[in-house]
């Protein structure tokens, strides 16, 4: 019995200093082939935006604003799946 609460406890530590590790670590998501880039951290907060100036067009603001929304959620998305993923590789 002790030996098994030995093992969870191990366990939990080094979740924790992976998920710990993660947060610390900035993932990089190109849309559209590089269209828009979101670089966003492991604890999901948006470092930065950058849009090519090709989408900038005065007159159609709602394509680009649809495109940075989309960018974002893929670059939201990708981020639980990583975090999922060393979430599940503790055993």
């Amino acid at each position: 019995m002790q030996s098994m609460m030995a093992e969870a406890q191990r366990m939990q530590k080094e979740l924790q200093r992976k998920m710990d590790e993660f947060k610390a670590k900035a993932f990089e998501y190109s849309y559209k082939n590089g269209a828009v880039v979101v670089i966003i951290g492991g604890d999901f907060t948006i470092q930065s935006i950058n849009i090519d100036k090709v989408l900038i067009d005065p007159d159609d603001k709602k394509t680009l604003e649809e495109m940075v929304s989309e960018a974002v959620n893929a670059a939201i998305k990708g981020v639980e799946e990583d975090q999922k993923a060393i979430q599940n590789s503790i055993k």
